[in-house]
């Protein structure tokens, strides 16, 4: 079986051509309007990006999504969850404040923000999911309580993860934060005793204080949230990602999206991915590198699988831009993340995904 994944390219001449007329015509043929019934709460799950980032999906786009739900008698709000990391989404007041310096708000979404696991990020609601790794996942609350879900995720590379689309929207974004906890303990970072110095810096940087040192740095585990705050601080590079456990990193994830979407219907929830300024980090981090590949277009599927993979296969099939962080694979038809980072098999979780029966890696590409 074959999963449709619809796709518009940004081959753009005309004023009616634009990238926001592209977005109708692919909502438009997910004919999901009459998916929404009277009442339903339709979460709008997106990234807000990190305060200094500007490669988030921006408003316009999801303004043009939110009147299109508003068209139904069905209820649209703007939402993600708070960070693990200490910066500024890791509580709502925060989360809010930095959506708001990013354009996202009632006045100009015509929609509520709401940040789904509350103030601290601990409403949630365990969803019992018996996998491999987990037997419960921890999702926010009002992620569980929508009845819909319109999942807009902005594709780029990740550190720990090679890629990420909306599978990976869906593991840490609906995950609150004793959930990315759990999903992140799976690669707590490693130290190595010969590269250490003994000067604390990782003590400073710890947010959770888990971190002593006596002749060198030791990690107190059953504490450590795995947030990795501790490798950008070490300036001797003696703090590592434990690279050995990044399979099952992409497993637990992939429970977790299970987790996430497990109680609605399969046509409750769309997905749509966007393949511009795809660069080589989250927006999480507080910057934005240079794209990897030029825009490419958008695409959109109520199967996430299908559609991470299409993505991937199109970002691939593009040539590498010179002078970004890509060293490798800038050939077409070359993998753009294993060039960006060679120690991880991006498509891991797609497969894992599979597994699960999330979905199906065998599309139809469908260009409008």
């Amino acid at each position: 079986m074959e999963s449709d994944v619809f796709f518009v390219d940004f081959k753009t001449q005309t004023q009616k051509d634009s990238k926001v007329d592209k977005l109708q015509k692919l909502y438009n043929k997910l004919q999901f309007n009459k998916n929404i019934e009277k009442d339903d709460k339709v979460a709008i799950k997106l990234h807000f990006g990190e305060l200094g980032n500007d490669t988030f999906i921006q408003p316009l786009f999801i303004r043009q999504i939110i009147d299109n739900v508003k068209k139904t008698k069905g209820k649209p709000f703007v939402t993600d969850t708070n960070t693990l990391y200490h910066y500024k989404r890791h509580n709502s007041v925060d989360h809010l404040e930095t959506a708001n310096k990013h354009g996202f708000n009632s006045s100009t979404l015509n929609a509520p923000v709401i940040i789904a696991d509350g103030m601290e990020g601990y409403n949630y609601k365990e969803i019992k999911i018996f996998q491999k790794h987990f037997q419960k996942a921890k999702i926010a609350r009002d992620i569980v309580d929508s009845e819909c879900m319109i999942v807009l995720s902005h594709v780029k590379g990740h550190v720990l993860s090679g890629f990420g689309g909306s599978l990976k929207n869906l593991a840490m974004g609906c995950a609150s934060k004793k959930g990315k906890e759990d999903q992140h303990k799976l690669v707590q970072p490693i130290i190595s005793k010969l590269a250490c110095v003994g000067c604390k810096a990782c003590v400073d940087g710890c947010p959770e204080g888990v971190i002593s040192v006596k002749a060198y740095a030791s990690i107190d585990y059953e504490r450590c949230i795995g947030c990795n705050d501790c490798i950008s601080s070490c300036p001797t590079n003696a703090i590592k990602l434990n690279l050995g456990n990044l399979d099952e990193f992409m497993e637990g994830m992939m429970e977790y999206v299970y987790g996430a979407v497990k109680d609605k219907p399969e046509n409750k929830i769309i997905y749509i991915n966007f393949l511009m300024d795809i660069i080589p980090e989250c927006d999480c981090t507080p910057y934005s590198g240079k794209s990897i590949v030029p825009d490419i277009g958008i695409v959109a599927s109520y199967d996430p699988v299908a559609l991470d993979q299409a993505s991937y296969d199109l970002i691939n099939k593009a040539s590498g831009i010179e002078n970004s962080d890509l060293k490798e694979n800038k050939e077409s038809g070359k993998d753009k993340f294993k060039g960006l980072y060679s120690h991880i098999n991006g498509e891991t979780q797609i497969s894992e995904a599979e597994k699960l029966g999330l979905g199906t890696k065998n599309y139809k590409l469908i260009k409008i």
